[in-house]
């Protein structure tokens, strides 16, 4: 079978900006076509020939014995693979896909090994993997391969042979959803997450209550819920449960958070005894147990249907004032000679106790550092959203996860929300700057966080994608590689449209800025 084919994209249709990156990507590649694929992986080295691919017949062989949760990743894939009818492919297409997997039923947690191997030559498609976690990235990468050619009606793998091995840089890879300043609807949740296994991202990060709403059930305190916009937009514990189980059947972990104890002004409708005063309603009071048995009681509600290791407790943006203002809790900062810093301090520390006793580690954003140095608990991760603390935490011996900027004043950074801040500039944004390489041994991953004050299911995914991408592959790929968002620009276009081929509303990868939308007629590549 001898066909002529473009590389994964058709250089015709790009804008010069990119067909010159991938043209300087061949040059450093010694005339080799550029690997567009997304994340670029750890190692990866292909030839030049066109394998057909059998999409009629077409399974995977897992041997004996796989796994339930193995067996349903081969459904997913072969539907995503294969979207458009084609005929019988020609002799020699190939068929099968070799699935070898070492222990095809491991705990989802944090630092689970996601390496895999993937062969792909003539005699038949390989891939091996210590998990299943490994052998889904495969699959996910081995997606990004088989192309649709429209005239020859039949699906292809070009430049083959293709040998790669590949290997996450960072652990934890985070993709964060707020629920409370918009509700999001059960549907997009799934079709986000189903959107983060094409970038390798492996966490949701559940930013489920805020001040403005208390969407949550919770079956201990289920009045709390008082707090939603409405009846109709809350998340009952089964909804949760849901949700764990479809980003875990993906390799995709989740991480809840409830943040205390700021942002909690929408506790306040159940639970009035817990805030300072009808008009100053948050921070929690520190002084009262009713405030502590009540978090205890909503984190272990959740701790039952998520299982991940982590908790994250918030611990943001906390103004103090109020607590001066009930006479209560004044008092109680008089006998203790507290002041509001001091009081921030006990209320961590008795969070902390509570994540603890429930079995969990605790997660919490910078300021929990920042206030209370290394009184805080050597397991707690920092989430540094502050670039010029990661340095002081890793020094003081704590692992942190990174959303930071080194302009983190402007708030750039990964904030999703931002829409302001080019996809370039998430690109080069690098966990580790400044750091030694024992320092940057500390630092476990980050992501990219989608606060939700301009954003609902309408324009959910427009905002995420495709600048959650750069993250993506920030956190996953050697930094050697990655050093320059210019050199990734061929590759980055080439995964937008791949995002919009399953279904993802991802926007224009030149455009200005997040949520952009095309601005005339035009092809994918293009825009």
């Amino acid at each position: 079978l001898k066909l002529q084919f473009l590389y994964l994209i058709d250089t015709e249709r790009l804008p010069m900006r990119v067909v010159l990156a991938s043209a300087l990507w061949a040059v450093a590649a010694a005339t080799k076509p550029p690997p567009l694929l997304w994340p670029l992986p750890q190692n990866a080295t292909h030839g030049a020939q066109t394998l057909a691919v059998a999409s009629a017949g077409f399974e995977f062989d897992g041997g004996a014995g796989a796994s339930t949760d193995l067996q349903s990743a081969f459904g997913r894939y072969k539907a995503q693979y294969f979207k458009r009818r084609a005929p019988a492919a020609p002799a020699g297409a190939v068929v099968r896909a070799t699935v070898t997997v070492a222990d095809d039923a491991a705990d989802l947690q944090l630092g689970v090994d996601e390496s895999y191997t993937l062969e792909v030559s003539a005699d038949g498609i390989a891939i091996t993997a210590k998990t299943q976690f490994g052998a889904y990235h495969a699959m996910e990468t081995l997606s990004q391969l088989i192309v649709f050619n429209a005239t020859a009606r039949g699906y292809f793998i070009r430049n083959s042979p293709w040998s790669i091995s590949d290997a996450p840089r960072f652990a934890h890879r985070e993709l964060l959803v707020d629920t409370a300043r918009h509700y999001l609807p059960m549907p997009a949740l799934k079709h986000v997450i189903q959107s983060c296994t094409y970038a390798k991202v492996n966490t949701l990060h559940w930013h489920i209550v805020d001040e403005q709403a208390f969407p949550f059930v919770a079956p201990s305190a289920p009045e709390m819920a008082k707090g939603a916009y409405s009846p109709a937009e809350q998340y009952t514990i089964d909804d949760v449960a849901e949700i764990v189980e479809f980003a875990r059947a993906r390799g995709i972990r989740v991480m809840m958070e409830i943040d205390t104890p700021g942002h909690a002004s929408s506790w306040c409708k159940a639970h009035p005894e817990v805030c300072p005063t009808k008009m100053c309603l948050t921070p929690l009071r520190p002084d009262t147990e009713a405030t502590f048995a009540l978090i205890e009681k909503l984190m272990a509600d959740l701790m039952k249907v998520a299982p991940d290791a982590f908790f994250h407790i918030g611990g943001d943006e906390v103004d103090t004032t109020c607590w001066a203002q009930n006479p209560d809790t004044a008092a109680w900062l008089t006998v203790n000679n507290y002041t509001g810093h001091d009081a921030y301090v006990y209320f961590v520390k008795r969070v902390e106790g509570i994540v603890k006793k429930l079995g969990k580690r605790v997660v919490g954003w910078d300021e929990v550092f920042v206030n209370s140095g290394t009184e805080l608990d050597p397991s707690t991760l920092v989430f540094v959203w502050k670039h010029h603390v990661a340095q002081a935490a890793v020094q003081a011996g704590y692992n942190v996860l990174w959303s930071a900027d080194p302009n983190w004043f402007n708030h750039t950074g990964w904030y999703l929300d931002h829409t302001e801040v080019l996809w370039q500039s998430m690109y080069e944004d690098e966990p580790c700057v400044g750091l030694s390489d024992a320092e940057c041994a500390l630092v476990l991953g980050g992501g990219g966080e989608m606060w939700a004050e301009r954003i609902d299911a309408s324009n959910l995914e427009l905002t995420i994608w495709p600048r959650m991408a750069a993250v993506a592959e920030r956190l996953w790929s050697p930094r050697a590689l990655t050093e320059k968002a210019a050199a990734a620009e061929g590759r980055f276009a080439n995964f937008r449209c791949y995002l919009n081929q399953q279904g993802v509303a991802a926007g224009p990868s030149s455009g200005k800025a997040g949520g952009a939308t095309p601005k005339e007629p035009g092809s994918c590549y293009s825009q």
